[in-house]
């Protein structure tokens, strides 16, 4: 009688056959011709029995294997499942996983790669906002383990002195992420909400109110019904924590230069004369203050200090 595998290569058999993309009677067949696996194949390691023979048993696993890598991309990615469909999202899903398998012990990192994949993947073809989308929705689900740093609040800025506070140096918290966009991301989000909350009857996440120049920052496009309704436009979006809460909001390409500027290190004196491009002094200063009392209000604004 063959001696059995030893527990380590039992558990590498296990995994092989679980994993394996084809399924697990092809991939033991491909062990087989490698003359990695006993002419007797799984029954001395794995049980079987009358019901079910042991790849029969190993089968059930990978599928279960599979639809908990599937539902855990569906949490992170609940917006791209929603826009393209079950029958869509089940497909892209394999896609990925057979191009990038999960590699590290945690899920928390599965989906990691899923936006740079779907910007290769044909889908954009039917869907031409999706890799957008999905890197906003990451974002959201990246920054929840950001590094937490007590940010400032108003009185912080209200103690420059104002002779100095053009030299005030900016800084921001970790837990906030810029990012650009070739297509209105923003309101395609909302649309799916909109459609989502009046399935639900509620809605699942919000989005801060702030914006520029006494602009909404929600706008008023019509809900994404399918792919022509993604305009092509470039634009720009912060996402944040706040406490435990994540958000996130449009910003115009000023604030998007300005929020540049800060996680550079620049001073205020170097916002406040970016901004003041085209406004008169009275504009500019108003414009100024509302931009970073709105980063101090939504908790991304971590120092703002003048260098000894």
């Amino acid at each position: 009688m063959p001696a059995l595998p030893d527990l380590r290569r039992t558990q590498e058999l296990f995994w092989t056959l679980i994993t394996a993309p084809e399924g697990v009677r092809p991939a033991l067949e491909d062990l087989r011709r490698q003359g990695a696996l006993e002419a007797a194949g799984l029954d001395p390691i794995f049980a079987g029995d009358a019901r079910l023979a042991a790849a029969d048993r190993l089968d059930i696993y990978a599928n279960m294997y599979f639809f908990r890598l599937h539902d855990c991309l569906r949490e992170d990615y609940a917006r791209v499942a929603a826009a393209i469909g079950s029958a869509r999202f089940h497909n892209l899903i394999t896609d990925y996983l057979l191009r990038h398998p999960s590699s590290h012990p945690s899920l928390r990192f599965l989906g990691e790669r899923l936006p740079g994949f779907i910007a290769g993947h044909a889908i954009l073809s039917e869907f031409p906002y999706l890799a957008d989308l999905a890197r906003l929705e990451w974002a959201r689900a990246d920054l929840f383990d950001a590094p937490d740093v007590t940010p400032i609040d108003r009185e912080a800025l209200a103690r420059l002195p104002g002779d100095l506070a053009g030299e005030a140096r900016l800084g921001l918290v970790p837990a906030l992420a810029l990012l650009r966009f070739d297509h209105e991301v923003v309101s395609i989000w909302r649309g799916l909400e909109e459609e989502s909350g009046a399935a639900a009857g509620n809605s699942a996440s919000r989005e801060a109110s702030h914006a520029p120049d006494g602009q909404s920052a929600c706008s008023h496009d019509e809900p994404p019904r399918g792919p022509g309704s993604a305009r092509r436009k470039k634009t720009a979006a912060r996402v944040w924590r706040h406490g435990f809460g994540i958000y996130h909001r449009s910003v115009d390409q000023e604030e998007a230069r300005c929020l540049d500027l800060a996680a550079a290190g620049e001073t205020l004196g170097r916002v406040c004369q970016l901004l003041a491009a085209g406004r008169s002094p009275a504009r500019a200063t108003a414009r100024v203050g509302r931009m970073i009392q709105a980063w101090i209000d939504d908790g991304i604004l971590a120092r703002l200090e003048i260098p000894s």
